[in-house]
C-alpha cells in the first residue's frame, strides 16, 4: 500500500514544485497605468451591473457615477398571470447625457408583455447622467427586470 501511495504522491510532489518555479519566473506586477471599474448595485427585484469602462487613475477624480433617482415598479401582464410565465428580461441601456434612457438592444426576452413593460420601466427611469470633467456623457449599462408569480 505504501509503495502505491509513493507511486502517486512523488510525480504529484514534484510536478507541483516544477510548476511552482517556473510560475515565479514568469510572475509580473500588474501596471497601474489603468485599471478596470466594475460596481454591481443591487436592487429591489432588479439588478444593475455598471458594464466594464477602463479608466486612469487621474481620470477617477473628475468622473461621478450614473445615479438613478426613480425606477417605476414592474407589473405582471394579464396575459403573463394566465400562462404562468416569469423570468428575466435583460435589456441594454443607454442612459443619455440628456437625461433620456432609450433600449439599445434585447439580451434575454419573455413572452406575454413582459419585455415590453420592462421597456416601459426602462424608458421612464428618471436618473443624473455620469459625468466627466464636468460634462454629462452617455452611460450604456446591462439591465435585468425579475417577473415571478409574486409580483402584482
Amino acid at each position: 500500500m505504501s509503495t502505491c501511495f509513493l507511486k502517486r504522491f512523488v510525480p504529484f510532489l514534484l510536478t507541483l514544485i516544477v510548476g511552482l518555479g517556473l510560475g515565479s519566473l514568469f510572475q509580473h506586477e500588474p501596471t497601474r497605468s489603468s485599471f478596470t471599474v466594475r460596481r454591481y448595485v443591487e436592487c429591489n427585484y432588479r439588478r444593475t451591473t455598471m458594464l466594464s469602462a477602463s479608466r486612469t487613475p487621474s481620470e477617477t477624480n473628475s468622473w461621478t457615477p450614473l445615479a438613478i433617482l426613480f425606477e417605476p415598479s414592474t407589473h405582471m401582464t394579464a396575459e403573463a398571470r394566465k400562462h404562468q410565465t416569469y423570468g428575466v428580461v435583460q435589456l441594454l441601456i443607454e442612459y443619455g447625457a440628456d437625461g433620456k434612457a432609450r433600449v439599445l438592444e434585447r439580451i434575454t426576452t419573455l413572452p406575454d408583455g413582459l419585455t415590453e413593460e420592462a421597456e416601459r420601466v426602462a424608458t421612464q427611469t428618471q436618473f443624473r447622467p455620469e459625468t466627466f470633467n464636468g460634462q454629462p456623457v452617455p452611460a450604456t449599462r446591462l439591465q435585468a427586470y425579475y417577473f415571478d408569480m409574486g409580483r402584482q
